[in-house]
Formats: structure tokens, sequence, C-alpha cells
């Protein structure tokens, strides 16, 4: 039964509970360190996990057999969507008297309890209604990374204060690491937004390219010269968490929006293909505040509206029977109003019908689950789980950007707590985000 548990042969170094670190002392035969590892990942509705703690329970390794437990596990795994976990577990079950089956879904229940994370995290649109930037100044591309030929970007979010001036800024995400963070943070703090009645926590994210913009050709050749597809699917947190911002990079930059369902099964190999431009299709109506994927037959006529979310002030509530004008050349578009040119309009993007596995999201979601720290910290901006996992982990980022959003929402004594707990941590951007709430 030892192939239901793998190795990634991969060298990482892990501070916190980490798949890898975890398979490796099982392979080992370290199985107190891997039990331990697999059960700090538990909560984070990881199915590999739960899985390998079944098999560790119905083998004995590093304890007594426990067929009750093993089915426990079992039950869990094949809640989270384990490839194995349903067929193995219905031929154990057959092994097992009622008693200990009634035992083990009770021990399921309970299991069920503990997870944190329990639905994935979906971006939410952008809210239109912050305060827009009216100075921008450029970052200067680092000598190196132009010597070299480097590319990559870098999401930072940081604090505006009522004059429009950014008062805190710290780095989200960043690919390659310890390339261009430093130039973002000096051209930031260089920004100015409009004026506004309080402040407000922002997002933004710089490319840095040479001649125009990353070439796939490039992305790909970077993804197969280190294998991150493969280790990624693997288990390979670190390589999950790079896939991601790179998968999250080119995305980004395509002149296509994509729909990623969860209801497709994972791609086995990168498609690129989704990256090929495909042109917008003109909207000939007015009145529409807010965005909505909708369907569209050859003609161009909006036949299902599949997905929308729609601003109290639009005169349309429905887009279904409205017509777009253009070469379609895909049946699923995403319609949203934009700001171009200090000009507000309405466009239709070609949206790609296309697995979750080539969102960004998705392998920095894996990475989290298996660990990875940095993907843990991307994830609890978008996702209150995440964020209310690492508070309870005293993460001290995510403890100085939560106390400045929940002061922002008006809960200043909760706020300024996580803010005193961040700068005793010596996390340094809390300093300036509590002195703008003196």
């Amino acid at each position: 039964m030892k192939k239901w548990l793998w190795l990634a042969l991969l060298s990482c170094t892990a501070a916190h509970a980490d798949m890898l670190e975890a398979l490796k002392a099982y392979d080992q035969k370290n199985y107190t360190e891997a039990q331990q590892q697999f059960a700090e990942l538990l909560p984070l509705a990881n199915e590999l996990a739960a899985f390998n703690l079944g098999a560790m329970a119905y083998q004995g390794e590093g304890q007594e057999k426990d067929l009750t437990k093993a089915l426990a596990y079992f039950m869990l795994a094949a809640e989270l969507d384990h490839p194995q976990a349903k067929d193995l577990l219905g031929k154990i079950s057959a092994k097992a008297s009622e008693q200990q089956l009634d035992l083990a879904t009770l021990q399921y229940e309970q299991l069920k309890q503990r997870l944190v994370i329990i639905e994935p995290a979906e971006e939410s649109p952008d809210d239109i209604n912050l305060p827009q930037p009216v100075k921008r100044v450029p970052p200067e591309y680092p000598r190196s990374a132009l010597a070299n030929g480097l590319f990559g970007y870098v999401k930072l979010r940081f604090l505006v204060n009522e004059q429009g001036e950014i008062v805190a800024v710290d780095t989200l995400d960043a690919y390659p690491e310890n390339t261009f963070e430093k130039a973002s943070v000096r051209a930031i703090k260089r920004w100015r937004y409009e004026p506004s009645d309080q402040k407000h926590l922002l997002h933004v994210r710089l490319d840095y390219a040479i001649d125009g913009g990353v070439k796939l050709s490039t992305v790909e050749k970077v993804m197969e010269e280190h294998k991150l597809w493969d280790y990624a699917v693997a288990g390979a947190p670190h390589y999950q968490f790079v896939l991601g911002t790179l998968l999250s990079l080119i995305g980004v930059q395509s002149t296509n929006s994509f729909w990623y369902d969860s209801g497709l099964p994972l791609a086995t190999t990168p498609d690129f293909s989704i990256y090929k431009s495909r042109a917008r299709l003109k909207v000939d109506f007015d009145g529409f505040w807010g965005s909505a994927v909708v369907r569209v037959a050859k003609d161009g006529t909006i036949t299902e509206q599949i997905s929308s979310s729609i601003e109290d002030k639009s005169e349309i509530t429905s887009l279904v029977g409205l017509t777009l004008k253009g070469k379609v050349e895909t049946d699923i578009y995403r319609i949203e109003r934009l700001s171009v040119n200090g000009v507000s309009k309405v466009v239709a993007t070609p949206s790609i019908h296309t697995s979750r596995s080539m969102s960004g999201m998705f392998w920095w979601e894996q990475a989290a689950k298996n660990g990875n720290i940095e993907a843990q910290r991307i994830m609890a901006a978008y996702d209150k789980q995440w964020e209310d996992y690492l508070l309870g982990k005293d993460d001290a980022e995510v403890m100085a950007w939560t106390g400045t959003r929940l002061i922002l929402e008006g809960q200043r004594e909760q706020g300024m707590a996580l803010l005193e707990q961040a700068i005793a941590k010596n996390y340094a951007p809390a300093k300036e985000m509590k002195q703008q709430f003196m």
C-alpha cells in the first residue's frame, strides 16, 4: 500500500508544515514527523494529507493499526475529492463492522469541523468607486534585471490617506523574487490619488518587460526549463507558487478574459492556446453598470447571462437579447464598464472557457494548502478564510493589513490591537499604518 504515498524528489526548506517535507519524512520512515505535518495541513482542506493519514492509520505506521480512524480519514479525503479515496473507501468499508462504520462516521464529522478552508477562493471584481490615480511615476527598470533580460511583475498593496498620498506600502506578490520590489516601492510612494473623505486600502500591479511585453514563448521556455508544471502537479508547494505567479502574469497581459470552470477536469498539460489574441466586440448599447459573463450567438446576439454583478444605478439588468457587433470568435464574452483614457465605456472581451488549473489563483491555492506561506499570504488578501487562518498563526503581515482594514470599517479597537501585535513582531509597515490613525 505504500504506492499510495509518493515523494516528489525536489529540495525544499520549510519553516511551516509543508507537504513536501511531510512526504520526505514519510519516505525516511520518520512517521511521527510525517503524521504531525500531515495533521497540520489537514485544516487547510488538504485532500492528500487526509488520504495519507488514512493510509498510515490503516497500515499501522507510527501507530497501532486502526481501521476506524483510517475510514474516517478516507471519508474526508473522498469529500475533498482525492482521486483514489472514493474507490479505496468502498473496498475498506467492506472489512469494517457496523459499529466501526458508525464510529468512523462520527470521527469523520469531527474532522470536518476542524477544516478552516471550506470553499475555493475567487478574485472579486475591482471596486470602480475607489479613488483614481492622478499622478503615476513609472518605476525604473533595475539595471541588473535589464542586463540579464529578466521580466516579471510586482503586486503591491498600500494605504492612501485623505489627501491622496501613499503612506504605507508593501509587496503582496512578486516574480521573480528580490528583483523588482525596491524599484516598485520607490515609484509607488511618489504616486498620488484623488483626495477623498477617508483612507483607502488599494492594490496595484506593475509589470516589467522589455520590448513591449512578456512574450508567451519566453514564459513557456521558463516553465519547460524548470519543469514547473510537472513539479507543481507532483505536489511541490514552492513550484506551485511560482507556477501561479507565471500564469497570473500571462493571464493579466492577455487581451482575453477567462472563465475558469471548476466543473471541467484539471488539465494534464498546460494549454497556452487560450492566450491567443481574440478581438473585442463593440457594445451597441449604454446604461449598463457592472460586469457580466454572457453567451453569444454567431450573429452577436446575447442568448444567456451566465453570471453578473450589476450595480444599483444600472439602467440595464438583463443583457439577453441585446446585440454585440464585430467578429464573434468564441461563444463566451465578459461585459463590463471600464475607464479607458479617462472615458468610461462598456466593453465586451472574449472570455475563454478553460480548466481552473490554467488559473494562477488555482495554483496559489494548492501551494497554500500544501503549506507555502507566501501563497497563504496572497490567498489571505482575497479570502477571509485564509486571513482568519493566518491571524490564528499570529502572522504579522496579515495582522497589520487586516488591522488597517478593520479600522477603516469602523472596528478601531480590534484593528489597533492587531497593528500593535504586528509592530511587536517588527513588521515595519505596521508603524506607518498606526501613525495614520493616531
